[in-house]
């Protein structure tokens, strides 16, 4: 079966390390979009080109490639696009691992580039963008009994000295702050030191969406979908008070895909004959 074609940004302020690694990028069947030399011009070209994979050396002359991925996944490509590229770090320092895996990276290859190390990233990189593209495209609410039947459908959560369990459907929404998120249920807040992203990643088979770069909503407590202008929306929540949350303009699609949607017939509606 013959892979689909990937599309890369490179970033490496050296052209022979450039180069070699779109050389090593073409034998797996991606192809380089962009070259670029500095952390800002990988910001500026992901978000024109929206490549599945982002190449990143860790020090360039501008911002290193740590701190172009901590920008791309805190403000930029999270409103951009639904499916955001993997990255992956190549570099010749090996201490830089640890931050790396943080911010969720495909792989860190260290310099000299092995092919083999490269065709193995690739498949990575491969497996991931496949995981979320199905979870991007099917709806979050189809089969949802049958997951919860083959699961244990709790949500264990500090709470003081001890864990406390939530079921997945007391959860209203999630925000993401700085370095924490809020989750809030029916009856209390619940402040976790994890990244938005995860908490995505767990729940989303239990029908969450992300409705905006800082709010994971519960589908099966959204009310209503309130238009406040032509690009412009909140959901409504079900928690009895009146609690909008944000739909992000970028988000709009993916909301109508993951729920049923019926759109407005045109013109009235006919009048029955009497009989």
């Amino acid at each position: 079966m013959t892979l689909p074609m990937l599309g890369a940004v490179i970033a490496d302020d050296e052209p022979w390390a450039r180069s070699h690694l779109r050389a090593l990028l073409e034998h797996c069947g991606v192809r380089t979009l962009v070259e670029c030399s500095t952390g800002h011009e990988a910001i500026t070209a992901t978000a024109r080109e929206h490549p599945d994979l982002l190449c990143l050396d860790v020090r360039m002359p501008d911002l290193d490639g740590l701190d172009v991925a901590r920008r791309l996944r805190a403000d930029i490509l999270s409103d951009v696009r639904d499916i955001r590229p993997a990255i992956v770090f190549t570099t010749g320092y090996a201490d830089y691992a640890a931050p790396a895996f943080d911010l969720d990276a495909a792989d860190y290859l260290v310099k000299p580039l092995a092919a083999s190390r490269v065709e193995e990233a690739v498949r990575r990189v491969r497996s991931r963008l496949s995981r979320t593209a199905v979870a991007a495209t099917a709806p979050p609410c189809a089969g949802l009994g049958e997951a919860l039947d083959r699961r244990v459908s709790r949500v264990f959560v500090p709470h003081g000295d001890h864990h406390v369990a939530l079921a997945p459907e007391t959860i209203l929404y999630a925000v993401a702050h700085r370095r924490f998120c809020d989750v809030y249920t029916d009856g209390d807040t619940h402040r976790l030191r994890t990244r938005l992203s995860r908490l995505e990643h767990l729940l989303a088979p239990y029908g969450f969406l992300r409705t905006h770069r800082a709010y994971l909503v519960n589908l099966r407590r959204v009310r209503a979908l309130v238009p406040w202008s032509r690009h412009v929306a909140s959901v409504l929540l079900d928690g009895g008070g009146e609690t909008h949350i944000p739909v992000a303009k970028s988000r709009l699609a993916i909301f109508r895909r993951s729920v049923v949607w019926i759109a407005a017939a045109e013109g009235r509606p006919a009048r029955r004959s009497p009989r």
